[in-house]
């Protein structure tokens, strides 16, 4: 004779606070899903983005004046090559920035033998949070069959009269 025990009133606090917290797992794990960004057939306006080969693909870009932000939203996988979706962000006008070209450089995992195209696109500064989610097309900026050979930076030697004050 099988016989149903009864729960304490402390049980059954936990039992419905642990319902109540696999419940909100479960909604939140049934999000919106993967982001997919929009396209557009446009030529890419903004300021200059280029790639650069090395063992993975770098992404360029230089803007105008310091200050802008590049960040990297998606990386798919398209059929014979990758697509990587990059934002730019010009900076808060009320700063003083830098007012020549800066170069920013994003590195991706992609293996410089896999093609990549690199679409972006230009945000507008408008004070916003940086958690809020951007909104706009892509347009196709740089292709990896236009890559440039990785920039050399200029080593400059050590000079030993100056660092020595006598």
């Amino acid at each position: 004779m099988d016989s149903i025990v009864p729960m304490t009133r402390k049980t059954r606090k936990v039992v419905a606070a642990f319902g109540a917290a696999l419940l909100t797992l479960t909604l939140g794990a049934c999000g919106p899903g993967r982001f997919i960004p929009e396209k557009t057939p446009n030529a890419w306006s903004g300021p200059t983005v280029w790639i650069e080969s090395s063992p993975q693909w770098t992404i360029v870009a230089q803007p105008p004046i310091g200050g802008w932000t590049v960040s990297l939203d998606q990386i798919m996988e398209e059929r014979g090559r990758t697509e990587v979706f990059v934002s730019l962000s010009p900076p808060n006008p009320s700063f003083v920035v830098t007012p020549s070209p800066v170069e920013q450089r994003v590195s991706t995992p992609i293996r410089n033998t896999v093609p990549m195209w690199v679409y972006a696109r230009q945000l507008s500064w408008q004070g916003q949070p940086p958690w809020r989610p951007a909104t706009g097309p892509f347009s196709l900026a740089a292709k990896s069959d236009d890559a440039k050979a990785p920039q050399q930076f200029e080593n400059v030697p050590a000079n030993p009269e100056a660092a020595d004050p006598n």
